[in-house]
């Protein structure tokens, strides 16, 4: 341990560690121009760089449009400090942004007298596994620029997507942001390296204003501690060992995927294929008793609870009345131990 780590230092996070991680994610990423460390700030996960960019791009009672459904807890997120409000906007049948939905929400907000600040965007995508393509993401981006919203770009799942290419970081191609001072990019390492624990994030903007309000007072409340930096860093300059790491993760995730998928097969539920993430989008519609609802959704959570299994409902994702018969499932657990959860779910299929 150094004493660099366990002294005071800059908010923004231990400078050789943020060069660490600009070589790391220029790397990984693909991206278009190499990244550079004063780009970079430093937090204690995305939850925190959530809260921080809410306060950072608007005011109490602001509103923002995030695709639906979504990570439930974005909401707290981002009214922490700033006291943001959703507008949840549909996807389209692809499970992708709709512009056209993007729009009305936008204009209907502001008949409403509302003031919109921005856009929330997780790609790949929580609770559904989509993927969003590199040219509806920069259309999204255009949309922003046009009306001058900040947009947060969340790839926490960056890592995560089972065959190399099938993913386009925002990050290969900052050459192509419309607008770079209002576009910014969150990543950390709980998802990628099951380190929800190190309680450590990236943000990346080009906007130095982002990084001086991080680099004052606000920033003590999200600093990461100097020996966990130091640890990561000495992680990610180990090069033989992340080849290997990230590499049987893919291959363990996409793994599990495929027994979650068969088993779904076999009693025809119909899903969103997964192309990675730790979770796919399944429709428990076949199940439903009557007319998928949020009430028999509900029971269904909780009868397979009374299974010893736990695939929570849109209900926990902010989805609306067309996504109620729609569950996730996690498959990032060890493998023996989902072929228990998965012969539990056909005993529940079975008595339900």
């Amino acid at each position: 341990v150094s004493t660099q780590s366990t002294g005071y230092f800059n908010n923004r996070g231990l400078l050789d560690f943020r060069r660490e991680v600009a070589r790391f994610i220029t790397e990984r990423a693909n991206t278009d121009v190499s990244i550079e460390a004063e780009y970079i700030s430093i937090l204690n996960g995305c939850s925190a760089a959530f809260c921080f960019l809410a306060f950072v791009i608007g005011g109490h009672g602001d509103r923002y449009l995030i695709p639906t459904p979504y990570f439930g807890m974005t909401d707290a997120f981002m009214e922490e400090y700033s006291g943001l409000v959703p507008i949840g906007v549909e996807l389209d049948s692809d499970n992708m942004p709709d512009l056209e939905q993007l729009t009305k929400s936008y204009d209907d907000a502001l008949a409403r007298g509302e003031k919109v600040c921005g856009i929330v965007l997780i790609n790949p995508h929580n609770p559904t596994g989509a993927i969003y393509p590199k040219d509806r993401v920069i259309e999204v981006l255009e949309f922003a620029k046009q009306r001058k919203l900040h947009v947060i770009v969340d790839e926490i799942y960056l890592l995560s997507v089972f065959e190399e290419g099938d993913f386009e970081s925002c990050l290969s191609y900052t050459k192509q942001w419309p607008d770079p001072q209002r576009t910014h990019f969150m990543w950390g390492f709980s998802k990628d390296f099951a380190m929800s624990g190190s309680r450590c994030a990236m943000i990346y903007s080009q906007n130095q204003s982002v990084h001086k309000i991080f680099g004052g007072t606000i920033g003590f409340q999200h600093m990461v501690s100097g020996v966990m930096q130091m640890k990561l860093c000495s992680m990610l300059q180990d090069t033989t060992w992340l080849d290997y790491f990230l590499a049987e993760s893919r291959r363990r995730l996409k793994k599990n995927a495929t027994l979650v998928t068969n088993t779904l097969d076999r009693h025809n539920i119909p899903y969103l294929k997964p192309q990675g993430t730790l979770f796919l989008w399944a429709d428990f519609r076949s199940i439903f008793k009557d007319k998928p609802s949020a009430e028999e959704a509900n029971l269904i959570f909780f009868k397979m609870l009374d299974h010893h299994i736990y695939i929570p409902s849109s209900l926990g994702f902010n989805g609306t009345h067309l996504t109620d018969s729609y569950f996730r499932i996690v498959y990032a657990i060890p493998n023996d131990a989902l072929t228990i959860a998965m012969q539990r779910f056909e005993e529940f299929l079975a008595a339900y």
